[in-house]
């Protein structure tokens, strides 16, 4: 049994009836150190992030012997705010350009004020957007394993954003419109057909490999190896960019490439972060030459 100091890291984040010490069972794990503070503090166990004096995250399902605490040991309590789901924030973010995509395609006379028959790319690219969403929250109801239960509620409106704009108004309203471009010349045409469905694909095994790493219901994480990670850290974004690429490529829409462009850099950040998270965590176990996003490069 140790006492520790509890603290946060700012006067704004201040929390109301947060005890300035608390005696810890070391022999106890993260989760039911929160659990004290949580009930304390009465704020949902959710909304409490711990972290010790070097920013090291405690994790919830870790032994507290792990962390070496000791009497007046510091560690920072931050309260996370209202909280929603993971599950809920991926079913709205993507049902959004599921139900945008079948509008801008099928309502041509109030959107554009008049008839016409789509192209063949404008129809290939219709199946594509609609297979690619209705994958993804296939995935969120039966691959996908969260680390975090929860997170953020501003997030929804934040992700919802991206998706509902970028990928869907935007994308839908100048790729289904009555001027589209000529469709590109059959090798081409049916080349990035193939490149597409090849990108879906592999992102779907990546997401299985990453779902079988994880128990369910826990937070463990394993290095992941195997089809996309003997290259790089995050091969499913790498497929995510490369379908959005044929998308883009395929249309030649200003529109499609804005997504690609925004989706892309967001997904490189992401993986700089998670490729960091793995050296800290493994150390030498984790492949030296293995890169973040995109093979051989970076």
């Amino acid at each position: 049994m140790v006492t520790v100091n509890l603290r946060t890291k700012s006067p704004k984040a201040k929390i109301g009836k947060l005890p300035p010490t608390l005696n810890v069972d070391t022999t106890g794990t993260v989760k039911d150190l929160a659990a004290a503070i949580s009930k304390a503090t009465q704020l949902g166990l959710e909304r409490i992030r711990l972290t010790l004096i070097d920013n090291t995250l405690l994790v919830p399902e870790t032994p507290l012997d792990k962390y070496d605490l000791q009497d007046n040991s510091i560690i920072y309590v931050k309260d996370l705010g209202y909280q929603i789901d993971w599950q809920t924030v991926f079913y709205v973010e993507y049902g959004g350009p599921l139900f945008i995509h079948l509008l801008f395609y099928f309502l041509q006379k109030p959107i554009y004020g008049k008839t016409f028959e789509h192209s063949a790319t404008q129809k290939v690219v219709f199946y594509m957007v609609i297979l690619h969403f209705l994958k993804r929250e296939l995935e969120t109801m039966f691959v996908h394993r969260f680390s975090n239960a929860t997170m953020p509620l501003i997030n929804i409106f934040k992700n919802s954003g991206h998706y509902w704009v970028l990928s869907g108004f935007s994308l839908a309203y100048f790729c289904y419109g009555p001027s589209p471009r000529r469709d590109l010349p059959g090798y081409l045409f049916y080349g990035l057909i193939a490149f597409w469905a090849y990108s879906e694909v592999s992102n779907f095994i990546t997401h299985l490999t990453l779902s079988s790493l994880r128990p369910k219901g826990t937070r463990v994480r394993k290095i992941p190896y195997g089809y996309g990670f003997n290259f790089v850290a995050c091969p499913n974004y790498f497929f995510e960019a490369c379908s959005w690429l044929a998308v883009a490529l395929l249309t030649r829409s200003w529109a499609a490439t804005l997504f690609l462009i925004v989706s892309s850099v967001t997904m490189f950040l992401w993986s700089l972060k998670k490729q960091a998270a793995y050296k800290k965590e493994f150390g030498a176990k984790y492949p030296k030459n293995r890169k973040a996003m995109f093979p051989f490069i970076v």
